[in-house]
């Protein structure tokens, strides 16, 4: 993986109240079947109820590897695809492209973020998320056990209490078998030899038809599930969830302004995550009007 450049902030996912860095790697693509530019791919997942702002957060590997996250407030519950250009390959708006022409039918969606100059190994690596004051959020070594052409994901079965999955020295994902050497643990699986809860059915017929043989020695009808279950999109400040910020938001926030309630109860209007509604937070759905 290779440096690259911060993108303009953008909020991703429904608000919530400040975040606590609870974000998990939740699914992969190391080695796609045909070329690798613009076919890999890392998922990240809020499974906090709060709202985490990822800039200044890096993903590296153990090496020498490192790139920063762009500036996102990921809301809680939302999902953030990185793809990768690949070294020397596409750059980051034509592999955004090329992903949502594979995966989500030519759709643009703001959860998806090309990265130029940025690899997967696909024999072994690392992938090591830390926040901005260089905290461990999830780290996770895969070796050279994978088919390509199959996304590996994290099982239900994890419950994101496990967050380190070994090291270069000691890779901890068994893509086939137990994790991280605990018996009858199976916290990351490939998703053409474990079901996937969120996969995607895929006709893999018509995926080579459409994409020509890249495809053709795929032989299961998973290719994963980035972004998979409908997951929507909502403006910071489009509190009813109805595609605008207008006057229906606006009273919503104001009907809520002071202190938020106590965890685990939710405060939507806390658009910038500090834990009260007021002047900050109206600024923001003011800055979305329409």
């Amino acid at each position: 993986m290779k440096r690259t450049t911060m993108l303009a902030a953008f909020w991703i996912g429904l608000p919530a109240a400040s975040g606590h860095g609870q974000v998990a790697i939740t699914e992969f693509l190391a080695d796609p079947d045909g070329t690798d530019r613009g076919r890999e791919w890392i998922e990240l997942f809020n499974y906090s109820p709060a709202t985490v702002d990822l800039a200044g957060w890096t993903l590296a590997d153990e090496d020498t590897d490192s790139f920063a996250l762009p500036p996102v407030m990921l809301g809680s519950g939302g999902y953030l695809i990185l793809v990768s250009g690949g070294i020397g390959g596409l750059d980051a708006a034509t592999s955004k492209a090329l992903f949502e022409t594979e995966w989500l039918g030519g759709v643009s969606d703001p959860r998806v973020i090309g990265i130029q100059s940025v690899a997967l190994g696909n024999n072994s690596d690392e992938l090591v998320l830390r926040d901005g004051v260089g905290a461990l959020i999830w780290s996770l070594a895969y070796g050279d056990d994978d088919n390509p052409a199959f996304a590996t994901f994290l099982t239900e079965t994890n419950s994101y209490q496990v967050k380190v999955f070994g090291s270069q020295a000691m890779p901890g994902v068994v893509r086939s078998g137990d994790d991280n050497q605990m018996a009858g643990f199976l916290g990351y699986e490939q998703n053409d030899l474990t079901t996937d809860p969120c996969a995607w059915s895929s006709d893999i017929s018509l995926l080579a038809a459409l994409f020509g043989d890249a495809y053709l020695n795929v032989s299961q009808p998973s290719l994963g599930s980035p972004l998979a279950g409908g997951y929507k999109v909502v403006a910071a400040g489009d509190l009813d969830g109805d595609g605008r910020v207008a006057v229906p938001d606006l009273l919503a926030l104001l009907a809520t302004w002071g202190a938020c309630p106590a965890p685990p109860a939710s405060c939507p209007a806390d658009l910038d995550g500090d834990g009260v509604v007021g002047t900050a937070d109206l600024l923001v759905l003011l800055g979305n009007w329409g």
